[in-house]
């Protein structure tokens, strides 16, 4: 891992203690901090130290204090070496095993450890020195560099934990971060604030620019689902072209069935109007043809009957609720259905119709099938029709022959 101190080396350092952890830092970043750790790495760690001795300084920390503050800035970040989740808790290991070894005051250690301990997210510093150590180490976002920080952040976040965040969930983190954090010392206040909400501020202009582009962008996905889906309603060429020509089968189907029952009511409405004016005149003087007369007459009366009932249209309520069009079990494609209909109410419907491709098709086959009801009716009466008068004018022409031969 490539990285270069931040550290001025002509500051002094407070005390050699101090001095040793910078060293022993160092050499443990470079031997064991992983090299994906572009965030959490030795140029953070130096800033922080730099940002509590200031701070610290400021706050007016004794020397002691100072040098507190500044072992635990060294040792709060080592724990990145082990792991990233929990470092806290590594880091106060590695330091107080250091500081154990270099001879280092229990009081004294105890003290780095609650500093270290209370830069855990989210921060809760107990006193003055905890307060220096967690506004150093969160000293950035009231920096210009606060843009490039959270970049690296960023990087660092995604390689350690395996998932790609979005701009607008990286901005949403950022944001939520900003307006719920506060400094706790009076000198980091004064210094950082101002230029904190400057960063806000960039960050909330940029995050709503965002939340607008991807506003736009999911409007105009949606419009195209909306149109595709209205394409996908529309019927298919294939399906138009079943249903037209079993629509047209079933016209023409209707039609000979009514052309032939109008021939059977036409043909035997004549023969009655020829039997009644030249026949029946004729019984009295030629009592032996009444019975074939009558059996005749029988046979075209049955006949108009049956070829009528063929033709006889059924007669329906007209009118479809809107509560059926709702339920898309209404018909709206056959008159018999909607003829009471206000022109409102059939609008609206023929409008749902149209809309949904499955109440479409739904009420295409409802009509072919109840056509179909009608068709087999029609034919049904109409072969009694055609039974009746072809054994009807068998029986009676045998008759009329049977009494000329027996007389």
């Amino acid at each position: 891992m490539n990285e270069q101190s931040t550290v001025d080396k002509t500051q002094p350092i407070p005390s050699s203690i101090t001095a040793k952890a910078a060293d022993y830092i160092f050499e443990l970043f470079k031997e064991k901090l992983p090299s994906e750790l572009v965030y959490h790495n030795y140029r953070h760690t130096t800033e922080v130290v730099q940002a509590a001795r200031k701070i610290g300084g400021a706050e007016g920390l004794a020397p002691e204090e100072l040098e507190i503050v500044e072992l635990a800035c060294w040792f709060h970040d080592a724990g990145f070496t082990i792991k990233a989740k929990g470092h806290e808790e590594e880091s106060v290991r590695i330091a107080h095993a250091f500081l154990s070894k270099e001879g280092y005051p229990d009081t004294k250690i105890a003290k780095v450890e609650g500093c270290i301990l209370a830069t855990k997210m989210p921060q809760n510093p107990t006193n003055a020195i905890e307060a220096v150590v967690c506004d150093a180490d969160l000293s950035h976002i009231g920096k210009k560099e606060f843009a490039e920080r959270s970049a690296l952040l960023r990087v660092e976040l995604e390689h350690t934990s395996g998932e790609v965040l979005s701009d607008f969930e990286w901005m949403k983190y950022n944001l939520d971060f900003l307006t719920g954090h506060t400094f706790h010392t009076k000198y980091a206040q004064r210094k950082y604030s101002e230029r904190k909400a400057e960063n806000l501020i960039e960050l909330q202009e940029e995050f709503r620019q965002k939340v607008e582009k991807r506003e736009a962008k999911e409007a105009k996905k949606q419009k195209k689902e909306e149109k595709k889906a209205r394409k996908r309603k529309k019927p298919d060429r294939g399906i138009e072209t079943v249903f037209r020509i079993t629509s047209r089968n079933h016209i023409d189907l209707s039609a000979i069935a009514d052309s032939k029952a109008n021939t059977m009511l036409s043909i035997n409405a004549l023969i009655i109007s020829i039997v009644v004016s030249l026949v029946m005149s004729k019984i009295e003087e030629f009592p032996m043809l009444a019975i074939p007369t009558f059996v005749l007459l029988g046979v075209c009366v049955l006949t108009i009957i049956f070829a009528t009932i063929a033709t006889r249209p059924k007669v329906t309520s007209g009118t479809v609720t809107k509560e059926a069009i709702k339920e898309r079990k209404a018909n709206l494609l056959f008159f018999g259905n909607f003829y009471n209909m206000t022109l409102e109410d059939y609008e609206w419907g023929m409008q749902e119709l149209l809309e949904d491709r499955e109440f479409l098709y739904g009420s295409l086959v409802k009509d072919l099938y109840y056509l179909g009801i009608v068709l087999g009716k029609k034919y049904r009466y109409l072969r009694l029709c055609y039974d009746v008068f072809m054994y009807g004018m068998v029986l009676s022409v045998a008759l009329y022959l049977w009494f000329f031969l027996s007389h």
